[in-house]
């Protein structure tokens, strides 16, 4: 089979390559695996810079949440060097004043209390209603968010997020092809951001996942999965 272009993962807030876990061995059998180290960096921007100087020439491009503002960005500075990309629980919209209010709550627990009491509370928020208390899930979160990514990232992160541009002017102009995967039950980013999305992309396939919250790749990987390599293996071709 061709190898196609390497894929370039973008993890979100508290996430890590952990996160992908699930979809990195079938990924791999057709392309190459990258995972982006997303936590250095004051804006979005910024990030996207490091992220592109460390990228190959060309490649495909996954963005989770965080990592799919980070992933427009890319887009809107170096599109041309993206093959196919793919949005996972994410909004091309900036903060509202209600949204950047709760970051801002965030920021001042992050730093003020145990890190135990804030990971428990966001995890309760992120996943499905019916995996609030799945112990195994929230110890995959648990581990990227404090082994992993770390307190000091984790600010940074929400502080480059509150001043994110809005990506929605930008998104007529991405011509790639593109997948953009959202929970039903996402509390973070509702299927109707996504929706908006992928209304702005002439070449995207939108794909709601049944009993899924915001963390997608954890809670039905095998959906994930299957969607990325249907955007991924569309133009490979066997020998």
């Amino acid at each position: 089979m061709e190898v196609g272009a390497p894929v370039l993962f973008v993890p979100g807030i508290n996430c890590s390559a952990r996160l992908f876990l699930s979809q990195f061995p079938a990924i791999w059998k057709y392309r190459p695996v990258m995972i982006a180290d997303h936590r250095k960096g004051g804006s979005i921007g910024e990030i996207a810079d490091n992220i592109l100087t460390a990228a190959p020439p060309r490649f495909c491009l996954v963005g989770f949440s965080m990592g799919g503002y980070i992933a427009l960005d890319i887009m809107r500075r170096a599109g041309e060097r993206v093959e196919k990309l793919a949005l996972i629980s994410t909004s091309a919209r900036p903060d509202d004043a209600s949204q950047a209010a709760g970051r801002a709550e965030r920021i001042a627990r992050l730093s003020a209390d145990a890190p135990d009491a804030w990971i428990e509370q966001r995890f309760r928020q992120l996943v499905d209603p019916a995996r609030v208390d799945d112990l195994n899930l929230m110890g995959v979160y648990r581990q990227m968010a404090l082994e992993d990514v770390g307190r000091d990232a984790a600010v940074r992160h929400l502080i480059a997020t509150l001043d994110r541009p809005d990506a929605r002017p930008t998104l007529s102009g991405i011509s790639c092809p593109t997948a953009i995967l959202v929970g039903e039950a996402d509390r973070i980013t509702p299927p109707a951001l996504s929706e908006e999305i992928a209304e702005s992309i002439a070449a995207s396939r939108l794909t709601l996942i049944p009993d899924c919250g915001h963390l997608s790749p954890i809670e039905q990987p095998e959906a994930v999965t299957q969607a990325l390599l249907l955007l991924l293996n569309a133009d490979q071709r066997t020998h």
